[in-house]
C-alpha cells in the first residue's frame, strides 16, 4: 500500500517529468550491459539442427532478452527503496546495505542478514570485476594496437582497468555515482543505439552494411563515418545537454535526446556514404569458406606466417606477398606494410 502510495520525497504527489528523465538517464546507463553480453556469447557451442531451438533460446535470453532481467531488477529495486527510504530516510536508502537489510530483514533471522548480504556484494562484485577486466582490457587493447600498431599484451590493460578503478574508489565514487551515470548514460546509449539502428537498419533494410560482422583489421577501413560521426554527434549533443549548455530546460531530456539522435543519423550516413566504408575489401584471398555448412565460423585451422600461431579461420586474411596468411593481431602491428593483402574484390 505505501508502495502504490508513494507520493515522493517532497511528499506533494505530483509527476515530475523533468526528474522522471534523469532517473532514466541514470537506469538507461545499463543499456551498455547489453553490449557486454558478447563476452559471455561469444563461447556459446556452434548452432546445429539438433541444437537450434535452445541456442537461439540462449542466445536472446542472454542478449537482448537481458533487459526483461533487468526491467525486473530495477522494479524491484524500486520498491525496496520506497520501503528502505520509509525506514532510514532518503540519505541514508541509497547505501547497498540497508537494502539487503530491509529486504533479509523480513524473511530472515537477524544474525544471518547481515553476512548473507555481504556474500552477495561479493560475488556480485566479483562478477562485475572479471567482466570488466576482460571487456574492459579488450576494448583497450584493440583500440591502443589500432592506433600505435604495437601490443603490449592484454595483462597491460587489465593493470591499466585496475589503476581506474583504484582511482575511482579512491576519490569516493559512490558519493556521486549518480551524476557520473547520468553522463555515463549519454554515451552508452548513444553507442548502442547506434549498433542496434545499424543492424536493423542499415544492413536488414537499407542492405548497406555487410551481414556477416567484419573485425579483420585488412578488411576494415581505418575509419567508418557511419558509426563515428553518429555516436559522436549523438553522444556531443546529449552531453552538452546534460551539463546544461543549451538550457535547463532541455537538460533532463539528454538521454532521448541522445537516442533519436543516433537512430537518425546512423542511416542518414549510411546513405550519406552509400555504405562505401564498412568493408576495404570482400575478399580475403583464402580458398577456405569463412562458414561452413551450418553457417557457423568455420573450424579449420592455419598458421599464421609471423607468429607461427594457429588461427581458426575467420581470423586470417591471406598474404599475397609471402603467399601465405596473416592473423589479424600481426597484421594490426604491422608498420610498414610487409603484409599485402589480395588485390579489393
Amino acid at each position: 500500500d505505501r508502495f502504490l502510495a508513494y507520493s515522493g520525497t517532497d511528499g506533494d504527489g505530483a509527476v515530475n517529468t523533468a526528474s522522471v528523465m534523469l532517473g532514466a538517464g541514470v537506469c538507461l546507463s545499463l543499456i551498455a550491459q547489453i553490449g557486454e553480453q558478447i563476452d559471455y556469447l561469444r563461447f556459446m557451442p556452434p548452432k546445429t539442427e539438433a541444437n537450434k531451438r535452445t541456442w537461439w533460446t540462449a542466445v536472446v535470453m542472454a542478449g537482448p532478452g537481458w533487459v526483461v532481467l533487468g526491467a525486473l531488477k530495477q522494479a524491484i529495486g524500486v520498491f525496496l527503496a520506497v520501503r528502505v527510504i520509509a525506514e532510514v530516510g532518503p540519505a541514508a536508502a541509497p547505501e547497498p546495505i540497508q537494502q539487503f537489510r530491509s529486504a533479509f530483514d523480513a524473511m530472515m533471522p537477524a544474525w544471518s542478514v547481515v553476512p548473507l548480504a555481504v556474500v552477495l556484494v561479493v560475488i556480485s562484485q566479483i562478477k562485475i570485476n572479471v567482466t570488466n577486466a576482460y571487456s574492459g582490457s579488450l576494448a583497450w587493447t584493440n583500440s591502443f594496437t589500432r592506433v600505435t600498431r604495437h601490443y603490449p599484451g592484454r595483462m597491460v590493460f587489465v593493470l591499466v582497468n585496475l589503476a581506474f578503478a583504484l582511482a575511482l574508489m579512491e576519490a569516493d565514487m559512490f558519493s556521486f555515482l549518480g551524476g557520473i551515470l547520468g553522463f555515463y548514460s549519454n554515451c552508452a546509449i548513444a553507442w548502442v543505439v547506434t549498433v542496434a539502428t545499424d543492424i536493423g537498419i542499415n544492413k536488414y533494410v537499407l542492405k548497406l552494411s555487410p551481414l556477416q560482422p567484419e573485425f579483420r583489421r585488412g578488411m576494415l577501413h581505418a575509419v567508418n563515418p557511419v558509426g563515428v560521426v553518429a555516436f559522436t554527434a549523438a553522444s556531443g549533443l546529449s552531453i552538452a545537454m546534460y551539463f546544461h549548455l543549451l538550457g535547463d530546460t532541455v537538460q533532463p531530456y539528454s538521454p532521448v535526446a541522445a537516442a533519436v539522435i543516433a537512430f537518425v543519423l546512423t542511416p542518414l550516413m549510411a546513405v550519406a556514404t552509400k555504405g562505401r566504408y564498412y568493408l576495404r575489401r570482400t575478399d580475403d584471398g583464402i580458398g577456405e569458406p569463412l562458414l561452413d555448412s551450418d553457417g557457423n565460423p568455420s573450424a579449420a585451422a592455419f598458421d599464421c606466417h609471423v607468429c607461427r600461431q594457429s588461427y581458426e579461420r575467420p581470423d586470417l586474411t591471406a598474404c599475397a606477398t609471402h603467399d601465405a596468411v596473416v592473423c589479424s593481431l600481426c597484421l594490426s602491428t604491422d608498420k610498414a606494410g610487409d603484409h599485402v593483402l589480395p588485390a579489393t574484390a
